[in-house]
């Protein structure tokens, strides 16, 4: 509606003026969504475009804050699925399956955590609920899914800004 009422306000001008004036709240509000945005389970990547494209010179600044609400919606889901008792879940339904799946992340889990975080094609969610389910060494599981989204991350952050820009 606004679009309709005030066509100028949204010329690539505008928007850049607007975004340079309110850089301040404009960052505590991406700060703000990428924390809480986990919790709806929605994907970061979108957030992390997003952020490319208001703050194309603070690049580093970015990545941080993506990694910052990654890392915390890890934590809360890790933690979330004890709460929820999936592990219940997992054995009542698919109790051979749910087997092999601990025995491997049991044996391998920091790889499968960390190739699950980098691939992004696969929400890392759901590693974050089955690493939690299973009590997953919390360490060796925070810095797998550190490693393998802060390299897809910068991967996104650094190329797309290239490819965006």
């Amino acid at each position: 509606m606004l679009f309709f009422l005030s066509p100028d306000s949204f010329t690539k001008e505008a928007l850049s003026s607007f975004i340079k004036e309110n850089s301040s709240h404009i960052l505590l509000t991406y700060l703000g969504i990428s924390l809480v945005r986990g919790i709806f389970l929605l994907p970061s990547t979108p957030f992390v475009f997003a952020g490319i494209i208001l703050f194309p010179e603070s690049l580093w600044v970015v990545f941080w804050i993506s990694m910052l609400g990654i890392m915390a919606t890890a934590t809360y889901l890790y933690f979330a699925s004890r709460f929820l008792e999936f592990d219940k879940l997992f054995g009542e339904k698919h109790s051979k399956k749910t087997d092999k799946i601990i025995e491997k992340l049991n044996k391998h889990g920091f790889w499968i955590v960390l190739g699950w975080s980098f691939f992004p094609l696969v929400p890392t969610d759901l590693i974050c609920y089955i690493a939690g389910s299973i009590r997953m060494n919390f360490i060796k599981y925070i810095a797998a899914v550190f490693i393998g989204e802060a390299i897809l991350v910068g991967i996104y952050v650094f190329l797309g800004e290239s490819i965006l820009g």
